[in-house]
């Protein structure tokens, strides 16, 4: 018989076992889904959704969420999340795309300690061409997605997509962040759907609109109107009912005058990445891609329930017998196109060209439906002009001539200076003891070198443009911060911003072969805002880029009667480089001190705003390839120490950039560039703030060196 203290210990030991397999069993149960991207497509350079689905049928963990891509050394963003036991939750997270081609995402499952405790590697997401157009649509059913034109020959990456957003029905993946919405050139949303929207969508859908997307809404009931305050308010039209009506011919007349001048100016909007190369190629000829359409006979004839539209602002593009079909009009820095049927059902749905009318309809760029040998390549990112404006000045770059000096000395004196040496004083053994001393002698020398070239104190840079969107109550902020650490050790800092919404990014230097800048952040999402840890290594500089969106006062106002127009700045400080935009002119203002305004009467011609932004080519495009560049230019590498006018210049990147070939010069963020308000009319007021920002420094650490500015923009809308 086993004696009782056997009998115990076997009881403890199998009591240990089952205790650890049943941890095991608890901590595997755990459903870990990545739905990447925009229908697993993004833009390159730009924002895009990632949607995580976590099933937690063990034991309850405070857990973060890590995102990180494969192919590069990325940028690890981070999500914290509380899983209790045996729930499910459904995450909408922000990440970058920095490359171009296809993008491999890491996502990881971490408990608090670091312990990984399910992943999902290498979810593949298809890249866009940074000009193409991207349309996310809402339809009310899965059939009723809208299409664009199959153009043969073209590559994949330049071909328009439309991308589904779902909403409800327990696959959400219509993002609640408008920083992600403006990857997309616009949104169809069925009215259906819209009664779905939460709060937090509808709030971010409103906020892209303003800064410049374009929203189609088709009306399926007219009830889906007026049972929805935000939609009754945001549309240009007022609905009164429903009556049948033919609607075939008159919609088949507008799809053939779809190249008309007028079609450009009706459905222009702010938000769209111009394809910039292209442009200049539309004055090559490029054929009609709407005429000699072959007639749908069957289609001529249909007739479809229409809701009865009564025209509150804007244009109308399409009527039948005196009522509008399709009423277009702008909001704020976008567009509202409200459709008066339902697309997705007969006759539109069979209607033999119903991919060319959403492609009129959305706004699609004549160009990449009528060009199948389209392509471009490289480009570098503005953030690279906004990095040399803020960079430390205490570094000096050695010319790659003093280099190369020093390297021919020290292989000299290592080799044939050595060897001469030691011969003629007949004492080769002695090398054994030269060489190492060589070899730590150049290393003090240039360590000595480096250390008076770079040695300083620690820095903070930040420079902010922000755009005022005027709303309800005051105004919405839209920023792009770009902060530059130096540090004089290796060393980690920490940023944030609190806002609305914030992320968080490391330097874009474009498609020259590069993805990314490679440094190294770590990102945290907060419930408002972000905070981040970068690492700096001794003596270097680093570039994050902040975007964030705000409710707040702002810094500006303006009054604008068609003939004077007036300035008022509310801030405390000055302002200076106060510039207005009218037309193809800029009318400098000066400066306007705090509390004040100034009137203007725009007497006189002005000068160019296209000439003053080309101006800036070679000074951008010299900067921002300098920072790619491993070693120094020496004289030639002098930055930019005009932030105002500078920033000013770099607000129309599509000027600054030209675009006479398919290369591309630089990259934007979507709604970063003020072209498209210019050529559609908007007045332009940019207002430079030195040593002022409207959110609190991003540092969380101690700089002995400090500097910031903020460029306000507001633009207001041209009259329709």
């Amino acid at each position: 018989m086993m004696p009782p203290a056997y009998r115990l210990r076997i009881s403890s030991l199998l009591g240990l076992i089952c205790g650890f397999l049943t941890a095991l069993v608890a901590q595997a149960k755990i459903q870990f889904d990545v739905f990447p991207g925009f229908d697993s497509i993004a833009r390159g350079g730009a924002w895009f959704p990632v949607v995580i689905e976590v099933f937690n049928d063990g034991t309850s963990f405070d857990g973060v969420i890590e995102l990180g891509q494969s192919q590069f050394s990325g940028v690890p963003q981070r999500f914290a999340v509380e899983l209790p036991q045996n729930t499910r939750k459904r995450l909408l997270l922000p990440a970058f795309s920095g490359s171009q081609g296809v993008l491999m995402l890491d996502a990881r499952l971490l408990d608090k300690d670091g312990k990984v405790r399910a992943e999902n590697l290498g979810q593949r997401v298809t890249q866009l061409g940074w000009e193409n157009f991207l349309l996310g649509a809402a339809p009310q059913t899965f059939a009723g997605m809208p299409t664009f034109p199959d153009i043969q020959g073209r590559n994949a990456e330049f071909q328009p997509r439309p991308v589904r957003m779902a909403i409800g029905q327990g696959m959400e993946t219509f993002p609640d962040n408008p920083i992600v919405l403006s990857s997309l050139n616009a949104i169809y949303l069925n009215s259906a759907k819209a009664l779905e929207l939460k709060e937090t969508q509808i709030e971010a859908l409103l906020a892209w609109l303003h800064a410049g997307g374009h929203l189609i809404v088709a009306i399926d009931q007219t009830t889906d109107v007026t049972a929805t305050a935000w939609l009754r308010d945001v549309l240009p039209v007022t609905v009164d009912g429903v009556s049948t009506r033919s609607i075939g011919a008159a919609l088949a007349t507008w799809l053939a005058t779809g190249n008309s001048a007028g079609d450009a100016r009706n459905l222009q909007f702010a938000g769209q990445c111009p394809p910039v190369p292209m442009a200049n190629r539309g004055a090559l000829g490029i054929p009609d891609v709407y005429k000699d359409k072959e007639t749908d006979v069957n289609f001529g004839k249909s007739t479809m329930p229409v809701a009865n539209f009564k025209q509150r602002t804007g244009e109308v593009l399409v009527s039948v017998e005196g009522v509008p079909l399709i009423v277009s009009a702008h909001k704020g820095r976008g567009l509202v196109t409200a459709v008066a049927f339902n697309p997705e059902r007969d006759p539109v749905k069979g209607w033999t060209h119903r991919s060319w009318f959403w492609a009129r309809l959305s706004g699609v760029p004549r160009d990449l439906l009528g060009r199948a040998d389209y392509n471009a390549w490289g480009g570098r990112g503005i953030d690279g002009v906004f990095g040399s404006m803020i960079e430390t000045r205490q570094v000096q770059k050695l010319p790659v001539g003093v280099l190369l000096v020093l390297l021919l000395v020290y292989l000299v004196v290592i080799g044939p200076l050595d060897q001469w040496w030691l011969k003629k004083i007949n004492r080769p053994m002695l090398t054994w003891i030269t060489f190492p001393s060589y070899v730590v002698l150049f290393s003090l020398l240039i360590y000595y070198i480096g250390f008076r070239l770079r040695a300083g104190n620690s820095e903070w840079n930040e420079m902010h443009v922000v755009d005022v969107y005027p709303r309800a109550g005051d105004a919405v902020l839209r920023g792009y911060s770009f902060g530059s650490v130096y540090s004089p050790a290796n060393n980690s800092y920490r940023v944030a911003v609190e806002a609305d919404t914030g992320m968080f990014r490391p330097e874009f230097q474009g498609f020259w072969g590069n993805a990314g800048s490679g440094a190294r952040i770590a990102v945290q999402t907060k419930s408002r805002g972000f905070e981040a840890e970068m690492d700096v290594p001794v003596w270097t500089s680093q570039l994050g880029v902040a975007e964030w969106n705000e409710p707040g006062l702002s810094p500006i106002a303006a009054k604008w009667d068609g003939k004077e127009l007036v300035i008022a700045n509310r801030r405390q400080a000055s302002m200076t480089n106060v510039t207005v935009i009218r037309g193809l002119r800029m009318y400098r203002i000066g400066s306007i001190a705090g509390g004040e305004e100034t009137r203007v009467d725009f007497q006189g011609n002005g000068d160019s705003y296209v000439d003053f932004a080309r101006n800036w080519n070679t000074d951008f495009n010299r900067v921002a390839g300098r920072r790619t560049e491993v070693f120094g230019g020496g004289d030639q590498d002098a930055p930019i120490d005009n932030w105002g006018d500078a920033a000013i210049a770099a607000s129309f990147t599509q000027h600054v950039a030209g675009g006479d070939n398919s290369s591309r010069q630089f990259i934007w963020p979507p709604t970063f560039d003020l072209t498209p308000n210019a050529d559609r009319g908007d007045l332009i007021i940019l207002a430079y703030l030195p040593g002022d920002s409207v959110l609190p420094a991003m540092n969380r650490f101690s700089a002995l060196r400090q500097a910031k500015g903020t460029l306000v923009r507001l633009v207001l809308p041209a009259a329709r």
